[in-house]
């Protein structure tokens, strides 16, 4: 029946799962550096050039990988978000974020190690960073609003999280920091940069 047929749209994306699922597998068998659309195209069952249709560089792949564990995670605490108390919200935030990487940290630190400078202007974590500086800058708007913190603009409270957020991370995937440290060490960093605003 015409009607039970996968629509181009469905048959494009399930390709593109299991291109992502079998880049997954040949990068933790093999590694980032070493994989190759060939090895991918081989592991998905589909010829070279349709990997390319979905990725056109490796550093694409990359950034949709890390796209994809941030989305999860990200969906992830907002349906356990605190109700109020910015600290609680970023240390949540960051949490939910820090387990996804932790479920694969060799994958995480190849994979970020890969996009940070890579990302393109247009490419899925860029859009996924601009919502989600728009969400912390607006828990930072409301804080202020609630007089929970002094006048401080949105995209300064962010600019201050991310880079604990992000220093916090990458510390803990170089293993100078262990995962369940994690948390409380950016909250403590919260604590004294929040203070510093309050100054």
């Amino acid at each position: 029946m015409l009607s039970e047929m996968p629509t181009r749209a469905a048959q494009k994306q399930h390709t593109h799962a299991r291109l992502v699922a079998a880049a997954r597998t040949v990068i933790a068998r093999q590694g980032l550096a070493e994989t190759t659309a060939r090895h991918i195209a081989a592991e998905a069952g589909v010829a070279v050039g349709t990997v390319f249709l979905h990725f056109p560089t490796m550093a694409r792949l990359a950034e949709t990988l890390l796209d994809e564990t941030v989305e999860a995670a990200l969906a992830t605490a907002r349906g356990g978000l605190p109700a109020s108390g910015l600290v609680d919200q970023l240390v949540h935030l960051s949490t939910c974020l820090y387990d996804a990487y932790w479920a694969d940290p060799d994958l995480s630190r190849q994979v970020i190690a890969a996009s940070v400078f890579e990302a393109d202007p247009q490419g899925p974590s860029s859009r996924r960073m601009a919502d989600f500086r728009s969400w912390v800058t607006a828990l930072a708007d409301d804080a202020v609003a609630a007089g929970a913190l002094p006048p401080i603009a949105g995209d300064e409270v962010f600019a201050g999280f991310f880079a604990l957020y992000f220093g916090v991370l990458v510390s803990g995937l170089r293993g100078e920091v262990d995962r369940a440290t994690q948390p409380a060490l950016l909250r403590t960093l919260l604590v004294r940069f929040l203070k510093e605003v309050d100054a």
